[in-house]
């Protein structure tokens, strides 16, 4: 008579932290595959410091709406005004810029030797409908 063997507890768990490591590792190379979109378009039309957080700020407008985005850039250690966000090309009144906007940030594209992740978060500090914009029409029938 041949004796059946079980699989011990150990093997067992082995085998589950094995699959799900599998799982995990497989859809975080699936997740960096996909490209980054920026699909908003905006004209800089002011720049500030956010007296608060002494932070450069900037203001873009498209076509229907107006932001107010914070840089998150402090002064340098001998110098009063913040830096500047933009990566090796500064951010400048009259630039048009792409960004993409998600959960209360704005992510424009940078090169990256300034940024690794090829992004720069900018904070939304206000978003609001242009006096001039078309409303918008009810979606219903």
């Amino acid at each position: 008579m041949h004796s059946v063997r079980i699989p011990t507890l150990k093997m067992l768990r082995l085998l589950l932290v094995l699959t799900l490591a599998g799982v995990v590792l497989s859809q975080g190379a699936f997740a960096k595959d996909e490209p980054k979109t920026y699909p908003v378009e905006g004209k800089i039309v002011g720049t500030g410091v956010n007296s608060v957080t002494v932070t450069r700020t900037y203001k873009i407008t498209t076509d229907t709406m107006a932001y107010e985005f914070d840089c998150g850039k402090r002064p340098l250690l001998f110098s009063k005004t913040p830096g500047e966000c933009g990566g090796d090309k500064k951010l400048q009144i009259g630039d048009v810029i792409h960004f993409r906007l998600e959960k209360g940030k704005a992510y424009i594209p940078v090169d990256k030797a300034s940024e690794p992740s090829g992004e720069q978060r900018l904070r939304v500090l206000r978003e609001e409908l242009k006096p001039s914009a078309p409303a918008k029409k009810p979606s219903g029938n």
